[in-house]
């Protein structure tokens, strides 16, 4: 998916936003800046904008010569959903429908305000995912999942962030149980990239516990096929259902493979998204890939 106009300002605003949190020095920040926008310009008039991000993003790696730049972030993200799982997990219990109500959840991740320092309180979180539940989905978009997942002997689940990974595994913990013989592939970033899951987070969170853990082999914060290795590649193609969450998974996605059980699921955070699909801000979004 094509990088679109209203993404360009988006981006060079989170690399300002990256510099000035990571470099003291205003002038170490200026440089960096100037890389971002002239990395921003030399980039390929097809670049989606996920992969523009990976390429502003090495830009800081090779500034800091740090590997994992937001690598305490994502800790407290996971330590603190972690202590709320079995709030989760009781929320579940008590729905009258547990697989739309793990979805949501699952879709609310990036709702709550994760930054370190922000009060993560338990009435807080559970506060935020009890009115994201509330929503409403599409029931027949909903209703083809379900019967997709009927069918399926494998299912690929593409992850987007820390933190929010607690609630794919209890959304994925919901599935196993109304889909017991169901294989269960997560897929992680293959390298550290912005606060996107990696396997030190799939295991850290012990999602081995109800799917294998796999990665796609690249620092970007979407699924950019034509760079993931065959492997990975081939379990994306062999898999019956892939739901991938997050903006980021669809704009790297989306327009790029015919996969006809491939549903995405994300929030729309910004106007973009809130322009194409006629929707609010924050509000959930489940669609079953269009073939190209």
């Amino acid at each position: 998916m094509r990088c679109s106009m209203d993404c360009f300002p988006c981006l060079l605003q989170q690399g300002i936003r990256t510099a000035l949190q990571h470099l003291k020095d205003e002038e170490e920040q200026r440089k960096m800046v100037k890389r971002i926008i002239a990395e921003m310009a030399a980039a390929d008039d097809d670049a989606s904008a996920p992969f523009i991000a990976h390429r502003i993003q090495r830009i800081l790696k090779e500034t800091l010569g740090v590997a994992d730049p937001f690598a305490e972030e994502k800790q407290y993200y996971n330590r603190e959903m972690l202590k709320l799982e079995d709030d989760f997990v009781q929320m579940l219990e008590a729905a009258d429908d547990p697989l739309k109500a793990a979805l949501k959840m699952a879709s609310a991740g990036n709702v709550i305000d994760f930054a370190p320092g922000h009060s993560l309180s338990r009435e807080h979180v559970l506060s935020t995912i009890r009115d994201t539940m509330k929503r409403e989905l599409p029931d027949d978009v909903f209703n083809s999942l379900k019967a997709a997942l009927e069918n399926a002997r494998t299912l690929l689940y593409l992850g987007d962030n820390a933190g929010e990974i607690v609630l794919d595994k209890v959304f994925i913990r919901t599935i196993k149980q109304f889909y017991p013989d169901l294989q269960v592939y997560y897929a992680t970033r293959g390298k550290p990239i912005v606060n996107d899951v990696t396997e030190e987070d799939a295991y850290a969170v012990k999602m081995d516990a109800y799917a294998a853990v796999i990665n796609n082999g690249c620092d970007i914060p979407g699924t950019i096929l034509s760079l993931c290795p065959d492997s990975f590649v081939k379990i994306f193609n062999e898999a019956d259902v892939i739901i991938a969450k997050g903006q980021g998974n669809f704009e790297s996605l989306n327009g790029t493979t015919n996969h006809k059980n491939l549903f995405y699921l994300f929030l729309c955070k910004c106007s973009h998204f809130m322009n194409t699909f006629g929707v609010a801000q924050n509000e959930m979004v489940l669609i079953q890939n269009k073939i190209p």
